[in-house]
């Protein structure tokens, strides 16, 4: 089984991606290399000249203030093996009662192989999740198990907010669009976390601002096909309000009590490319959002099947994002 037909098959597991993902992975970048260029910007809002009908064009300088890096990108690389010994331990398909014929091993078989294929595809989109979820929630992504580490840092600042009762978090949440809104990004929505939510719903400037006489059915939208996040409300001149609540082995994918305002616009996605002779005998870059393969290793007792991808999410302008650190009160 060539790594094409694998990969195919890699991508036809059925594993949802988060939401996060779904809302911030529109702008994807594949690299020709193993690094990923970055690029940040900060230039401010600039305007053409105007002149009388007939005039000459008038020069421009254009200096954009673009800073580009290349920076070594995340790289999830992972396998699992099927062995003899697992083939033949115990029926693996649910749909066998029992094991009558060689048909039905190799039904098993071909069950554990979609099984794992599956499972490697959703570590895979819950790790890129998490990577969303911290580089909202932080400005940054970082990893330390105790073997390994990585971080990636973009610049974006963090305020600090108290919400309480009285806290004016509509004027306030209006402000900040606004603000967003002068450095030429508009927030598509807003995530909260689950203590903040539950304060929104005890401030008395927010539940004014929630129209009583159309909140009803229609218009709180329970997302039930959406992993992790429901819809909080709408209120006028704010984007839609979601509470995030990911949460993967027991760990949050968003730390701590957050208000954040996001432009998905301002987010991008790179892959830095892969070369390995698995995937092209010839050693050519391939330039590709996740790669699966497979190597029949132990003297040809078993298979390992393989996964690798080499993910960034990167903040490109650090204005689209404005991430409050809540204290509940």
């Amino acid at each position: 089984m060539e790594w094409v037909f694998l990969t195919r098959l890699y991508k036809q597991a059925p594993v949802a991606p988060g939401w996060l993902t779904q809302q911030l992975s529109k702008n994807v970048e594949y690299s020709p290399i193993a690094k990923v260029k970055v690029r940040s910007e900060t230039n401010s809002l600039t305007m053409a000249t105007l002149g009388k009908l007939y005039d000459p064009p008038h020069p421009v300088k254009i200096s954009e203030n673009v800073s580009e890096a290349l920076v070594d990108p995340a790289q999830i690389y992972e396998y699992d093996d099927i062995t003899e010994e697992l083939i033949l331990a115990q029926n693996y398909n649910p749909q066998l009662v029992a094991v009558s014929g060689i048909s039905d091993v190799i039904a098993s078989k071909d069950y554990i192989y979609a099984k794992k294929l599956a499972t490697l595809k959703a570590r895979v989109k819950n790790r890129l999740e998490w990577m969303f979820a911290q580089l909202i929630s932080t400005g940054k992504i970082s990893y330390d198990d105790g073997a390994r580490k990585y971080e990636a840092t973009f610049g974006v600042s963090t305020n600090n907010y108290t919400l309480n009762s009285s806290a004016k978090i509509v004027s306030d949440l209006r402000e900040m669009i606004r603000t967003m809104k002068k450095n030429g990004h508009s927030p598509a929505f807003i995530v909260v976390t689950p203590n903040v939510e539950k304060a929104l719903w005890d401030n008395t400037q927010f539940n004014k601002a929630v129209d009583k006489t159309s909140f009803n059915v229609a218009e709180m939208r329970y997302e039930t096909n959406e992993p992790f996040v429901n819809f909080v409300t709408k209120i006028q001149g704010v984007p839609p309000i979601y509470v995030y609540d990911g949460s993967i082995g027991g760990t949050s994918l968003i730390s701590g009590d957050k208000i954040i305002l996001v432009d998905p616009s301002a987010i991008f996605l790179a892959y830095g490319a892969i070369i390995n002779a698995n995937l092209d005998k010839n050693m050519n870059p391939v330039q590709t959002d996740v790669a699966s393969w497979e190597e029949i290793t132990n003297h040809g007792s078993q298979k390992s099947l393989f996964v690798m991808s080499r993910p960034l999410p990167y903040i490109l302008n650090a204005n689209g994002i404005t991430i409050n650190n809540v204290t509940v009160s």
